[in-house]
């Protein structure tokens, strides 16, 4: 994946159903759901099925939308450029970024995403693993520290 030239990769991977904010989120909402379903009814049992089901309605609906709305983002950064694809179904848009008019980068590791800000525009950085997001740092910070010496 990282080399000394230049650094690549796909998201999302199609390994991973579920982005990391995807799952925090939805965990968050499902114990809300049950303990308010145990104030409501008095149940244990209904909380539990309730919070089940709208876990699995989500999965659900998540693998229809994964399915119907086909979106691929390739990533590939060399020490002049970060070049970044995005494609749909029926749409391709390209974004080319000299690393010489990258202001700022902030990248989460937790959640793994980020952005880079040029002197055009925001662009938003999403990966798979927490390898590639470092490897992308590494390389950007590098390669930004050779353009302003």
């Amino acid at each position: 994946m990282a080399t000394a030239k230049k650094v690549e990769w796909k998201f999302p991977n199609r390994n991973v159903p579920l982005m990391k904010i995807e799952t925090v989120t939805i965990s968050v909402i499902a114990i809300c759901i049950f303990f308010i379903s145990v104030v409501q009814t008095d149940n244990i049992l209904s909380g539990i099925l309730l919070s089940v089901s709208f876990i699995a309605l989500y999965i659900l609906l998540t693998y229809i939308i994964q399915k119907v709305r086909v979106m691929e983002e390739k990533y590939h950064i060399n020490p002049t450029h970060l070049h970044v694809t995005r494609k749909t179904r029926f749409k391709t848009m390209k974004e080319k970024v000299p690393l010489k008019d990258v202001k700022f980068h902030k990248l989460d590791r937790f959640f793994l995403g980020g952005y880079v800000i040029s002197k055009k525009a925001k662009h938003l950085v999403f990966f798979n693993t927490r390898k590639e997001l470092e490897d992308f740092d590494k390389f950007l910070q590098k390669n930004m520290k050779k353009r302003k010496r």
